[in-house]
């Protein structure tokens, strides 16, 4: 893999770890796993104020050059081949196992939400609703005229500063995190070359500080801890997306330059398998350790559901490759 492709994966395997250790610390809180009230609040709040707009504005990076290669007719087909296949399958996976064990679960699913997925996301697969929503509607901007980027442009911050008054909460996300997706799409050569800046290791390691230490400010002097993307602060919001952005794509690229951490490589690689598998796995984790052997400790289930919610969904993928089974997560073979 080239190295322009390569510090990506860093970003996205960065991202995920992010976004399955989120999930599952919420998920474990809710579900009576004694965490700590103060610090699942204080981490969740500053997670959730940078993690989903990172993913959205990696996936930002290549949209343009798939278009051009593609055109807008086969970029919209991939996109529905790649997002809104495994979309469906793992939605109906999810939610008909949370039927299953509803007692059991956070959300607690019925059959109702089982045929309303098509419609109406179920949990965190709102992220690749809201996804593909943004590759329909930049491809219809760039079918529509010249001045598509800056039209995007404009449309994402009117979206961000009024977000669609709808309760589907994948057009929520749609809309409050447009612009991340569409910043992608404008910021690409500047952060594609971002090796130029030469930022060292002591530069990162000062903005990780940074992050943590302003999200930890803000949320213990100004607000009280909140996720950001679902309440009016939306000056915090955008200036730690945007530090975040910044923070952990410079920490992609001085790790893919050095080609240290590699293990962060093949978490982004198979970032999609991740977020598809990782509540299921997670959560199935959490309650064989609960049930079957007795596991109260927190820091034991956060550590133990996380790592097995990277790590199983990338062995599940090698099985499928095995079995030249591709359907989990793709429509059959397609094309680099």
């Amino acid at each position: 893999m080239n190295t322009r492709a390569n510090w990506v994966d860093y970003g996205k395997g960065i991202g995920i770890i992010l976004v399955v250790y989120a999930h599952l610390l919420s998920s474990a809180y809710h579900g009576g796993v004694p965490v700590p009230e103060y610090f699942f609040k204080l981490s969740d709040s500053i997670i959730y104020s940078f993690h989903m707009p990172l993913f959205f504005f990696l996936s930002g990076l290549f949209v343009e050059s798939s278009l051009n290669k593609r055109g807008v007719k086969d970029y919209l087909k991939d996109k529905f081949l790649r997002i809104f296949y495994p979309y469906m399958v793992w939605s109906i996976l999810q939610v008909s196992v949370e039927v299953i064990f509803s007692g059991q679960t956070q959300m607690g699913a019925t059959i109702s939400d089982l045929f309303a997925v098509i419609y109406q996301p179920w949990g965190q697969f709102w992220f690749l609703y809201a996804l593909l929503l943004m590759h329909i509607v930049y491809a219809i901007f760039c079918h529509l005229g010249t001045y598509s980027k800056a039209t995007a442009f404009i449309v994402a911050i009117v979206l961000f500063l009024n977000w669609l008054p709808i309760g589907a909460f994948g057009i929520f996300g749609f809309s409050a995190h447009f612009i991340f997706f569409i910043g992608g799409i404008i910021f690409r050569e500047q952060f594609m070359k971002a090796e130029k800046y030469a930022v060292p290791l002591w530069g990162i390691l000062l903005l990780v500080v940074t992050l943590i230490g302003s999200g930890y400010y803000l949320f213990t002097n100004l607000i009280p801890p909140v996720r950001l993307v679902s309440s009016p602060h939306l000056y915090y919001f955008l200036s730690l997306s945007i530090l975040g952005i910044i923070t952990c794509s410079l920490a992609a690229h001085y790790l893919a330059g050095h080609d240290f951490a590699r293990f962060l490589q093949t978490l982004g690689e198979h970032s999609l398998q991740i977020y598809l598998v990782h509540m299921l796995a997670g959560v199935g984790i959490r309650m064989a350790l609960s049930s079957f052997f007795g596991v109260e400790n927190w820091v034991v289930h956060i550590v133990v559901g996380t790592t097995f919610a990277l790590v199983s969904p990338i062995l599940l993928q090698k099985i499928s490759d095995r079995l030249n089974f591709p359907y989990l997560f793709e429509l059959g073979k397609r094309e680099a």
